[in-house]
């Protein structure tokens, strides 16, 4: 039970990792989308898109060597997948994140940021119940 709970706080702290890079990425792509191209804000997204594919390729590559039986293998897939979408949602959030500090705080902007900090909150819920799923069935062997 103990090594289940471990795997599941370590895939965790990758899908959190993907995650932050990719709100990282959407913030500083909305600063260059809203307000000008400036190369230290191009530099921090590109190096913030290669963290976020760093992070996913290190991911796979961590299940793959897990996952030995196909139901750890489709597990592992269901699992990658839910951190590429949750990394989705989270740059969108990092995208609201730059239009609400760059421009004025209207209606529309303030439900947008509402709802994308809503759906990243949500979309951790996902990801966690697969993690959960992955480290049951790599355990089971």
């Amino acid at each position: 039970m103990d090594t289940s709970n471990s795997m599941t706080g370590r895939l965790m702290a990758y899908a959190f990792c993907c995650a932050a890079a990719a709100c990282a990425f959407g913030l500083l792509v909305g600063h260059i989308l809203i307000k000008h191209l400036d190369i230290v804000f191009l530099a921090g997204a590109v190096l913030s898109g290669g963290g976020l594919v760093f992070v996913l390729f290190w991911t796979h590559h961590t299940m793959t060597r897990f996952a030995l039986s196909e139901a750890a293998r489709k597990t592992a897939r269901q699992f990658l997948w839910s951190c590429v979408f949750f990394a989705m949602i989270s740059g969108m959030f990092g995208l609201e994140v730059a239009g609400v500090s760059w421009f004025g705080t209207d209606f529309l902007r303030k439900f947008g940021f509402v709802f994308w900090g809503l759906m990243t909150c949500v979309a951790i819920f996902p990801v966690r119940r697969d993690a959960k799923r992955l480290a049951s069935a790599v355990e089971r062997g």
